[in-house]
């Protein structure tokens, strides 16, 4: 059975070397290929401790996922510049990074997987599985997934909200896959979601190289 060090111990690495590599700009790209080999490996082998990753899931709710993935970047990218932040945001660009250009690519790559899927499934694990759950009983795994009570729901929401820099696209992303997990009961649709949201601003700034978003 799944204890409450399977969600958050894979979160915390996270968290933890993202604050690190925030000392070391230089290094931005290499902290985040370790932070998403460590964590991914990590979750890989915990697999079968998340019962909930396997879940089968209705086609219909994952489209609805994907919608409400789309409709979170939509809001991120086109409400920039028109809303507060925490803190101006620091992107650099991986084409300013010393190195080849196989290390430059290799760079990009783990930035891309860590935010389109490592991420995703360890976010939701964490604030949407477990918190959530925790905030309603200690003993979470009692919880049946996607149950909903104004405190835990809105006291992820905002937590979730206060790790961006961005605070407002944030709460309405943590509302929005709160309210999927509520909805559907699955982890998958809310993961998924995620991703389409994460993975799809990943392209966009590849393609406009807006590293802010980064």
């Amino acid at each position: 059975m799944a204890s409450w060090w399977h969600y958050v111990v894979p979160f915390g690495i996270f968290i933890l070397l993202t604050e690190i590599g925030n000392l070391f700009p230089e290094l931005t790209y290499w902290f985040y290929t370790l932070k998403t080999i460590l964590v991914g490996l990590l979750l890989f082998f915990w697999r079968r401790f998340y019962a909930e990753l396997w879940m089968k899931s209705h086609p219909r709710d994952i489209a609805i996922g994907i919608l409400a993935g789309l409709g979170v970047l939509l809001f991120w990218v086109g409400m920039e510049g028109y809303l507060p932040q925490l803190s101006e945001s620091k992107g650099i660009s991986p084409y300013l990074t010393e190195g080849r250009k196989s290390i430059i690519f290799l760079n990009i790559f783990f930035r891309l997987l860590g935010t389109a899927l490592v991420v995703p499934v360890m976010e939701e694990l964490f604030w949407r599985s477990f918190l959530m759950r925790y905030f309603i009983n200690k003993k979470f795994y009692e919880v049946p997934l996607g149950t909903y009570t104004h405190f835990s729901f809105w006291a992820v929401a905002v937590l979730f909200a206060l790790e961006h820099f961005r605070i407002i696209p944030g709460l309405l992303a943590g509302v929005t896959y709160g309210w999927l997990i509520c909805w559907s009961k699955n982890l998958r649709v809310s993961i998924v979601s995620h991703l389409v949201t994460n993975l799809g601003l990943g392209i966009y700034v590849l393609f406009t190289h807006q590293w802010k978003f980064w």
